[in-house]
């Protein structure tokens, strides 16, 4: 059985993975700060870093399909 969450397991694909996904919603590039914290978010266990991509995932389509 595979463990969810497990490409998450290395902190620089974690990091990649969130900042295009913030910068992809947010329709602009990370700044500085914003980037360092989500790379610090990215080196946290790596379900902990899943569960907050899923979520952020999930707010980003209901967002695009008018839910929120």
């Amino acid at each position: 059985m595979r463990i969810k969450y497990e490409e998450l397991n290395d902190e620089e694909y974690a990091f990649q993975k969130f900042k295009a996904l913030l910068e992809e919603q947010l329709g602009r590039d990370l700044t500085k700060i914003e980037a360092r914290k989500i790379r610090w978010l990215s080196g946290w266990e790596h379900e902990t870093v899943g569960v907050f991509f899923d979520l952020i995932h999930e707010v980003a389509g209901k967002k695009n399909k008018g839910g929120l």
